[in-house]
């Protein structure tokens, strides 16, 4: 079994029935293969061929992210959520592959094997392109899980359980011998570490570094660690180790039923001591939010480490002669730095790099297609585009004019005229915690006028709460004129430009004025609270309750940026809906508490689903084993290799 995502935001292992559905779903996806010289399908003989498009899939049920958001699903949703929020980050997603598949792809469409090659070449060197600088190397920090730190983290932290491409979760059994609930009251986790698995210096991998991760994403015992999400962690009472140390012992004090989402990156409790006494909270802090985010990693635990971080911003990394697992096909695995996704297949065409990994565009994608001997596949993506409502600003605090602006906006034109370019098979999102193609899965919105477009629909709202000068220069009831409402875009993000205007037009006609700001870093807007509306992505996770608190779970009173959740959004009986899902060991009544906060949602106005967003990964057609996942396609990097000739 190869290595696999990990956790991110919105974990919640699936009950059996719904783990199938799901990826009977995902089979459904035709992986088609192209060169410049042939096309062929992998399609069964009842699914029209496509047309000029190279691909057709339906939409794939997820719900985790770029927040990530896989193999290290928990971190990877969270901190890639934010960029991938922006538009800040490269995309993500599942496959629709260019290059002819194998007899296994074609006969069973397993997404677990698109692109495979029993067989390599050993050795080698591998580049793939980066978007984000890296400044925070800490994946697990909320401000370091980039798509650039998750790519690389990939190949050197170990997790407990894997994201495997196809959205099955599997214990990670290089890492781990067994992984058992061993007692339910209280709710008991043993975990077996396998005897050989170390670190890069030697230093084995034991319940230490358990303890120390459970401990920095705990707020009770780091409150000043910046962790990118606390669910699960924030339950657990005692982690304990025995057996020289190989075998962990997790007790909660609060059952947690996405128990395998927990331990989804280990940072390596040795190293971390050497920044700061990890016995205190205050040491812990300074080893979590310094440490590891200032330094790159001179260690791994992974089959590859990190040989240079160059001064050009790029990341040299070896293989890593002291890993556990299979020895990896490459010597070397490049992550060049390329800001501007323009320019990335550029430098694929000119043999500068092996693999890109950007935001797809109509534009990209022709280029791609234009490219001599290189394989592309795209797919529905564990991401969503949402648009966001800032509840701490004066003005949307009012629902009727959260409910207006809704139901102005014309979701299924703002689909067709964006994402709509470069896959026709794109529709508007009806559901804030489930993906298309989930048991979970509902339209819990159109009843309440999401994205109807509906401007006369839209006015009457604003009439009937005592609005003045619609169509004009809107006024609240009390008097105070509508401020114009700022929203933040990324320079480099020509899709969320378009959103924005649509956004824009939709709302004039009630008097409402949107400020498009574009911004360098929508981030720091975010941040800082200079907005009012925000269109961007956050990851999906197969642990759906663990994700959707950090979504939704009601924020401090006061706070400017309350980490995933975007909107500052707070309802106590969303509280108690979503911290129960978690509780509960029945799958039917976590299911039930889940229905019950989507429609309370929904019924405050606060998000509005746009579409599930869309993985684009191109690559050379002589690299074997490289696929979209969930958690990135450098999930199973010691698998790359280049084909025999």
């Amino acid at each position: 079994m190869s290595r696999g995502a990990r956790r991110t935001p919105r974990l919640a292992v699936l009950p059996t029935s719904e783990a199938s559905t799901r990826r009977q779903a995902l089979e459904q996806m035709r992986i088609v293969d192209r060169d410049r010289n042939r096309r062929d399908c992998s399609a069964s003989e009842t699914t029209p061929r496509p047309t000029r498009h190279e691909w057709v899939v339906p939409n794939l049920p997820f719900r985790m992210e770029c927040l990530m958001w896989s193999r290290r699903y928990r971190a990877v949703v969270a901190g890639a959520a934010f960029l991938a929020m922006m538009g800040l980050a490269s995309a993500c997603t599942e496959s629709a592959d260019s290059r002819k598949p194998d007899a296994g792809v074609a006969g069973t469409r397993d997404l677990n094997m698109v692109n495979s090659a029993a067989a390599v070449k050993s050795g080698g060197t591998a580049t793939y392109t980066i978007t984000l600088p890296i400044t925070n190397w800490n994946v697990l920090n909320a401000g370091g899980a980039t798509y650039s730190v998750i790519d690389i983290s990939n190949l050197l932290e170990p997790s407990a359980y894997l994201v495997q491409p196809d959205g099955s979760v599997v214990m990670n059994d290089q890492l781990l011998k067994s992984a058992t609930e061993v007692k339910s009251d209280p709710q008991t986790i043993k975990y077996e570490i396998n005897p050989n698995a170390k670190w890069s210096d030697g230093t084995p991998i034991d319940a230490s570094d358990f303890i120390y991760n459970w401990q920095v994403q705990d707020p009770r015992q780091c409150p000043a660690c910046a962790m990118a999400l606390a669910a699960g962690y924030d339950r657990i009472k005692t982690v304990t180790g025995s057996n020289g140390g190989k075998t962990v012992t997790v007790v909660f004090d609060t059952p947690f039923s996405e128990w395998q989402s927990l331990f989804s990156t280990l940072l390596p409790a040795h190293v971390a001591a050497t920044y700061g006494p990890v016995g205190t909270p205050a040491g812990r802090a300074k080893s979590f939010n310094e440490g590891f985010v200032k330094n790159p990693p001179k260690w791994s635990g992974g089959p590859f480490r990190v040989d240079q971080f160059t001064s050009d911003g790029s990341v040299v990394t070896v293989r890593n002669d002291n890993w556990y697992g299979p020895r990896s096909n490459l010597d070397s695995i490049v992550f060049r730095l390329i800001t501007d996704p323009a320019e990335q297949p550029t430098a694929l065409r000119n043999g500068e790099v092996d693999v890109i990994f950007p935001t797809p565009g109509v534009d990209l994608l022709k280029q791609v297609q234009a490219i001599d001997g290189v394989a592309y596949q795209m797919s529905p993506a564990p991401q969503v585009r949402d648009l966001y409502l800032n509840m701490n600003a004066d003005a949307l605090k009012d629902k009727a004019l959260r409910q207006a602006i809704f139901t102005a906006i014309d979701l299924p034109g703002l689909v067709k005229k964006t994402i709509g370019q470069f896959d026709p098979t794109a529709k508007p999102l009806k559901d804030h915690l489930f993906l298309p193609g989930t048991p979970g899965y509902a339209d819990d919105v159109t009843a309440l006028g999401y994205g109807a477009g509906d401007a006369a629909a839209a006015k009457d709202i604003l009439k009937s709460a005592g609005y003045s000068g619609i169509g004009t220069k809107l006024v609240a009831p009390g008097g105070k004129a509508v401020p114009e409402l700022r929203m933040p875009v990324s320079n480099a993000n020509s899709l969320a430009k378009d959103e924005a205007q649509l956004i824009k037009a939709a709302l004039a006609p009630l008097g409402i004025t949107v400020a498009v700001k574009p911004s360098p870093n929508p981030l720091g807007n975010l941040q800082d609270g200079t907005w009012e509306i925000l269109d961007g992505t956050l990851g999906e996770s197969p642990f759906v309750a663990s994700m959707n608190q950090a979504y939704y779970s009601s924020c401090p009173t006061g706070v400017k940026f309350c980490n995933f959740n975007v909107s500052n959004y707070g309802n106590s009986e969303v509280d108690k809906r979503l911290s129960g899902a978690l509780s509960t060991p029945d799958p039917a009544k976590a299911m039930q508490l889940l229905k019950e906060a989507n429609g309370l949602i929904a019924a405050d106005y606060v998000v509005l689903p746009l579409y599930q967003q869309r993985y684009f990964l191109a690559y050379k057609t002589s690299l074997a084993n490289i696929r979209n996942a969930y958690s990135f396609p450098t999930y199973n990097s010691e698998q790359w290799g280049f084909r025999k000739e």
